[in-house]
Formats: structure tokens, sequence, C-alpha cells
């Protein structure tokens, strides 16, 4: 059994690790260039329709584009935003939310990419509902004739130099977990070297696609289930004296009453929910900045002093400064993952790229501003300087400075509220892969239409009984696992956006010369 949690723990560093920030912020500018820049360019236009058109019901799908939006915020805006900053700064000093900042208008145009392909290559289910994501734009994209060839060398000299990598690494290490390390990075070998041979691609994109919805699968359940429902428990409990069972079992209860009515259901509660959380978070945050406005300006200038010096990281290592922000920032707004397609491809949208627009304001929202509310407060109290504070606690000490006790209310209510919207998107996320998976086991239509009900019922059931499992249960080697295949989700989409990137740029320049 250690053998195991020796060889999880060693992989999941390796997929949070420096070669996939490359790729995946390699991936972002890769595409920031192919489409001229367009979270920057386009911004105006995406953020007027998003506020304004963008609550209409056009086009086929199931909610409205605004919905999509904040059905997939529900699930990057999570602890993350709380515990998620202080960890990043204080492992890499407040110049690390600078890198944040950087790493989130990047991730812009991956997410915008992922949400146009997650519209583009949708398809329906059993019940009339909309079913897309990376699992399908990686089968069905892949399927298409001549694609060009230079997203696939892109995606094989990503996927190669990953497998030299994980094959050096292994060779620092001994035992059972050298041996899977360099079993994967054999595996990483044959993918990239699969991705040079064009004859290859349908057969690779059906097999990337059923390793991403399987990822996606047992993510649900620990990073979008298990450890939200175990934060949530315990931050009542801190705050209110509640007993962890209880909310559990509540939490449980809610979550059931909300995923039973599917996506419709989920975009209409987080269509309430998202704007009233970042709201109260907001006020919660000015108020800590209000309290400390006269050291504002300084706590600024010392964000991006840091950001190129590391002075206030251990020796002035400026590269733990850059890799904490990196890193974190990744994590917060999801950029890369693939979570966002599964939500958008559920949009009521006329054109892939007009979704796509909209799908690009989520890292603006999760990290430009939520991150931004708590990563300031952390630094402009001066809490950050304290060695034995680290994550949630961190956050909650920035409050406290201001307001005392109610300030640790107020990260508990935060943390309740953005825990709570994470288990609502992630349940989608994982009930969508799962009947991936279950149609690409059942191949006749009309078997699965008969069984698509029960697998509904069956799944939202288990759903939330981990709901309350987690919150009752220590989860050390399960927030590992499920990092781990959080992370594993992000080298098939990625490969996917780099070799369908030609797609994206098609689809773009179509709309926008129609829609200046």
């Amino acid at each position: 059994m250690s053998a195991i949690v020796d060889f999880i723990n060693w992989l999941d560093g390796e997929v949070w690790g420096i070669p996939m920030i490359v790729l995946l912020l390699g991936t972002g500018l890769l595409l920031t260039a192919i489409l001229k820049a367009i979270q920057f360019r386009r911004l105006g236009w995406a953020i007027r329709f998003t506020l304004f058109e963008g609550r209409k019901k056009t086009g086929e799908g199931d909610i409205t584009p605004f919905q999509a939006l904040m059905a997939t915020i529900s699930g990057t805006v999570g602890i993350g935003n709380i515990a998620g900053v202080a960890t990043a700064i204080h492992f890499g000093g407040p110049g690390a939310l600078f890198w944040m900042w950087i790493t989130a208008l990047v991730g812009m145009a991956t997410r915008y990419s992922e949400g146009l392909l997650g519209v583009a290559f949708r398809d329906k289910l059993p019940d009339g509902t909309q079913i897309g994501g990376t699992f399908n734009f990686l089968e069905k994209g892949f399927a298409m004739e001549n694609i060009p060839k230079t997203g696939k060398y892109l995606a094989a000299i990503f996927t190669l130099l990953f497998a030299v990598f994980i094959g050096y690494d292994a060779t620092q290490i001994s035992g059972a977990t050298q041996i899977g390390a360099i079993i994967v990075a054999i595996l990483f070998a044959i993918l990239g070297l699969f991705l040079l041979k064009d004859d290859a691609y349908p057969t690779l994109g059906k097999v990337l696609a059923i390793l991403f919805a399987l990822f996606a699968s047992i993510a649900a359940f620990g990073i979008g289930n298990m450890t939200q429902s175990n934060s949530v428990a315990d931050a009542i409990r801190t705050a209110f004296n509640v007993p962890m069972w209880v909310t559990g079992l509540v939490l449980a209860v809610l979550t059931f009453i909300v995923v039973i009515g599917g996506i419709k259901r989920i975009g209409e509660v987080a269509e309430m929910l998202v704007p009233f959380m970042a709201i109260v978070y907001f006020l919660f945050a000015i108020g800590v900045w209000i309290k400390f406005a006269g050291k504002l300006p300084s706590a600024f200038a010392l964000i991006v002093k840091d950001a190129f010096t590391g002075q206030a990281v251990a020796g002035g290592a400026i590269g733990q400064v850059v890799l904490w922000g990196v890193k974190r920032g990744l994590f917060s707004n999801e950029a890369g993952l693939g979570t966002a397609t599964i939500a958008h491809a559920s949009a009521k949208t006329d054109h892939p790229s007009r979704q796509a627009h909209v799908a690009m304001l989520g890292p603006f929202i999760d990290t430009l501003i939520i991150c931004t509310l708590t990563g300031v407060s952390i630094v402009v109290t001066g809490v950050y300087t304290n060695p034995d504070l680290n994550g949630a606690p961190l956050t909650q000490a920035a409050f406290a400075a201001a307001f005392g006790h109610a300030g640790e209310i107020m990260v508990a209510i935060g943390i309740i509220l953005f825990a709570y919207s994470t288990i609502l998107a992630w349940s989608f996320y994982g009930r969508q892969n799962v009947m991936y998976l279950a149609k690409w086991l059942e191949q006749d239509p009309e078997k699965f239409a008969r069984l698509y009900p029960k697998l509904h019922m069956i799944y939202n059931l288990l759903f939330v009984v981990f709901i309350y499992i987690g919150a009752v249960t220590k989860l050390e080697t399960v927030w590992n696992f499920s990092d781990m295949m959080n992370g594993l989700m992000a080298i098939p989409n990625l490969i996917g956006l780099l070799v369908l990137s030609w797609y994206v740029k098609k689809k773009t320049d179509e709309f926008v010369a129609a829609n200046p």
C-alpha cells in the first residue's frame, strides 16, 4: 500500500511540475499568437455580449451563454481562491500574485479555444440535452481529414519532452516508484511517436477521449466532491461548532435537490449563486482594503517588485516566485484542464466562437478579480510574513487583522459558498464524462437510450453519498490522488488544443469577420 501511495505522490508532483506548467503556458502563448491576442482585442466585445445578449436563449442548446459561464466559474471558484492563493504567497512571496495575473491573461486564450471546440463538436444525449467536451472534440476532431501537420508536430514534441523529463526523474528515485516512473515515461514516448503518424489519428483521438473521460470521472469524486465537502464541514465546525456529519448530510441533500435537475437546474442555481457569492466575498475583501487603504499603494508596488526580484523568498529565489504564481494560477482558473468545455458545450448559441468569447471571461473573473481580492488582502495586512501561517489560515489571519474573529467567520462563509458551487459544477462534469464512457461501452443507441435514465439516477445518488463520506473522512491520500487525476486530464486536452488550433483559428476568423 505504501508503494502505491508513494507512486501517487510522485506522479502528482510530475503532472503539476515544471513540464506541465511549460506545456500549459506554452499552449496558451501559442494560441494567443495564433488568435492574434484575442483576449485583449475582443475583451470589450465579450463583456458586452455576456452581460446583455448573453442572458438570452439564441440557437441550439440547454442553457443561456451567461448561465454556462456561471456554471464554469462555480467550478473554478473554489477553495483554491482562498487557500491556493495563500499557499502561493506563502511559498513564493507577494510577487507570486503577479505571475498568477500573467497566467490568467495567457489562460484566457486557452479557455477561449476550449469553449469553441466544446461547442463545435458537441452531441446529444437520449433526453435531448447537449453533451460536449474534450472527449468529443478529441474523438470527432481527430477523425477529420487533412489536419495540418504543424499542430501535430508541436503536440508530439511536447509529449516526447514530457517522456524525457519523466525518464530523467526515474533515474533519481528507486524501488517500485522507479519502475512505475519508467513505465509512464515509455507510455508518453509511445504516445509522442503515434502523434507523428497521420493514419493513427482517428484511433488516437478515441483513446485520448476515453482517457480524458476516465480521469475526469475519477477527479469529479475527489477534487470536485469529497475534498470540497470536507473543507465545508471543517470550516463550519471551526466557525460555528457544527458536527461534520451534520454538515455532510445537509450538503448531500442540498446537492441532490439541484443536480437531479441536470444542467438546466445547475445553470439556474449558478446564475443566482455565483454573482451572490462573488459580491459577498468582494465586500468582505474590500472591507480589508478600506481598513488598510493607506498601505494599498505600497502593497501593489511590492507585488510587482517582488515578482522580478524574489526578495520576499528565502535566498531571493526568483524561480520560486514564478513557479508558485504560475502553478497556483493554473490550478485556480483551470485553463487547459478541459473542464470548461463541458459546461460551455451546453450553451444556447448559433456559433462556436460566440460562446468562446463568453468562455474566455472565466480566468479573468476567477484569477484577475477573485484571487486578487484574496492576495492583496494577505499582502496589505502583512500577515504573509508569519512563516507558521499557510493556506486558509493565512487568509483568515488577513481578514482577522481587519475584523477580528468576525474576519475568520467571513473566510469560513467564503469557503462554504465557493466549495458548494464547485460541487455543483463538478457533479455535472463528472456525469457527462461517465455518460460518454457508458455511451462508448454500449454502442447500440437504442439500448443506451433505455439505460440512460437509470445511469443518470445511479450517478447522482453515488455522487451525493460521496459528499457525505468526504465530509466525515480524513482525505490526505484522496487529495493527492484526485489532484493527480485532475492534472492528468490536462494532457489529452492540451494535445487536442495543439492539434486542432487551426480549426479554432478558422472558426474565429469566420465569426470575427461577421461580428467586428
